[in-house]
C-alpha cells in the first residue's frame, strides 16, 4: 500500500497490523475501500492527529492502494473526495500525507488534486476555519 505514497512495498503483516489497529480502535481512524464492478479495487487508511496550528485535528492519509488494473478509473480521486468531504463535515483542519521526495508520480497526482507539497514533502489540503454558529 505504501507503494503509492512512498515508492515502497510494506510486508503484509505490517499492513494488516495498521488496518487492524484502526478497526480495533487502538488508533483513531477510518478505513475505506473502493469497489468497481463488484470487487475491491482500492483502499485508503486515515488516522487523526491534533494540530496546534489549526487548533483541531488534521486527518492523515496513511496508506493508499489502487489495484494495477484499476488505474485510470478515478479510484484514488474518488477515495480522496470521500475523505475530504468526511474531514470537512467532521470539522477537521485538513488532510495531510507524506510522499517520498523521489516519488514524483505521486507528487504530481496530489498537486493535481489541489494539495501542495509544503515543507518536509508533506502534502496537505488545509481547510478554512469553520464558521461560528
Amino acid at each position: 500500500m505504501a507503494l503509492e505514497t512512498e515508492s515502497l512495498k510494506l510486508d503484509l503483516p505490517t499492513l494488516r497490523a495498521g488496518v487492524q489497529a484502526v478497526l480495533d480502535g487502538r488508533v483513531p481512524g477510518q478505513f475505506w475501500v473502493a469497489e468497481h464492478e463488484g470487487r475491491v479495487v482500492g483502499q485508503l487508511l486515515i488516522t487523526y492527529e491534533w494540530s496546534d496550528w489549526r487548533n483541531r485535528p488534521v486527518w492523515w492519509i496513511q496508506s493508499v492502494h489502487v489495484a494495477d488494473d484499476a488505474r485510470r478509473l478515478g479510484v484514488f480521486r474518488a477515495l480522496y473526495a470521500h475523505a475530504r468531504a468526511e474531514a470537512l463535515a467532521a470539522g477537521a483542519g485538513g488532510l495531510r500525507l507524506y510522499v517520498d521526495d523521489t516519488n514524483t508520480r505521486a507528487q504530481a497526482v496530489y498537486t493535481a488534486l489541489g494539495m501542495n507539497g509544503g515543507h518536509y514533502r508533506v502534502f496537505e489540503d488545509m481547510f478554512a476555519e469553520p464558521e461560528k454558529a
